[in-house]
């Protein structure tokens, strides 16, 4: 439990670099999407090819989508994916907190 509690602090002190934070962020988004798929796909009950071919691709290229490295989503097959396990996709953009701007 100890090291838990070193491991948080030490993130929590990383992430005050704006630079470190906003690539933590880019790469969590990524990893939490592909995880994502695989846990709809699996609540669906479907292996990669049985969606692959639901939605009209190769079962490689949903494995690309569920992969944590895989960077290149395009709605239109996020949507397939999702209508093809029962679900949906809801994309939600967000602005930046304000900031005070100096004059």
């Amino acid at each position: 439990m100890k090291n838990a509690r070193k491991l948080k602090s030490w993130i929590d002190k990383k992430l005050e670099n704006p630079r470190f934070r906003k690539t933590f962020e880019e790469e969590y988004e990524k990893l939490s999407l592909g995880e994502r798929l695989v846990r709809m796909r699996l609540a669906a009950e479907l292996t990669q090819a049985e969606l692959a071919k639901k939605v009209g691709t190769t079962a490689s290229a949903i494995s690309r989508y569920e992969s944590a490295e895989y960077d290149r989503y395009e709605l239109r097959t996020l949507r397939k994916i999702a209508a093809a396990c029962g679900g949906k996709l809801q994309l939600i953009l967000e602005p930046s907190p304000k900031r005070d701007r100096a004059a």
